[in-house]
């Protein structure tokens, strides 16, 4: 037993992850010192946002997975997330803009994040020459806005990102323009719009 007081949990943030999501009041200590952990890499990242950071990419990933625990303290970590990327998509490194993409996704998933502004986010990012991260955003616009409608049409979401889709297709970037409309398209077929 006594291997079990060696794990060192700061650095171990998976198992803190896992025993953080079982009794979250229990670790909030611990989930302060990430925090904080988190954030000065933030301040870090924005003196070089072009640089790669394998401990951001985790340390937010941690937040994104954690986030319903302690919605008191992580209250703005979406928006924060979304201005960091909308402010530095064109200069990030590939594998985090993808990250902070997943993070994003992962906060919207547990209802963290309003639909409409993180789509319009991510309509802006397929400007990005980044295939698989179109890719992904491509899945994920269809998807969510398939689950926003589910149940029944959200008339009022659903006008908001159809304007978006309109003034994309005038977009002065090709393949932004042309995954809008296969969006709609896709919806279309879907019998979702």
């Amino acid at each position: 037993m006594s291997n079990r007081n060696n794990n060192k949990l700061p650095s171990n943030l998976p198992q803190l992850q896992n025993l953080i999501k079982r009794d979250p009041p229990a670790y909030v200590e611990e989930f302060l010192q990430q925090y904080n952990h988190y954030k000065s890499n933030v301040e870090i990242f924005r003196l070089q946002p072009n640089k790669p950071s394998k401990e951001l990419a985790e340390l937010v990933m941690f937040m994104a997975q954690i986030g319903h625990c302690y919605p008191e303290h992580l209250s703005n970590f979406p928006q924060e997330l979304k201005d960091l990327l909308s402010y530095n998509h064109t200069v990030l490194d590939p594998d985090l803009r993808m990250t902070f993409c997943k993070a994003l996704i992962l906060l919207r998933n547990k209802n963290l994040i309003s639909p409409s502004s993180l789509l319009e986010l991510f309509f802006e990012l397929l400007r990005c020459h980044d295939k698989l991260l179109r890719k992904t955003l491509y899945t994920h616009i269809v998807t969510d806005i398939k689950n926003i409608n589910a149940k029944h049409k959200n008339n009022k979401v659903n006008v908001v990102l159809q304007n978006f889709m309109y003034t994309m297709l005038r977009d002065s970037n090709a393949t932004a323009a042309k995954i809008s409309l296969d969006v709609m398209i896709e919806l279309y077929r879907r019998n979702i719009w």
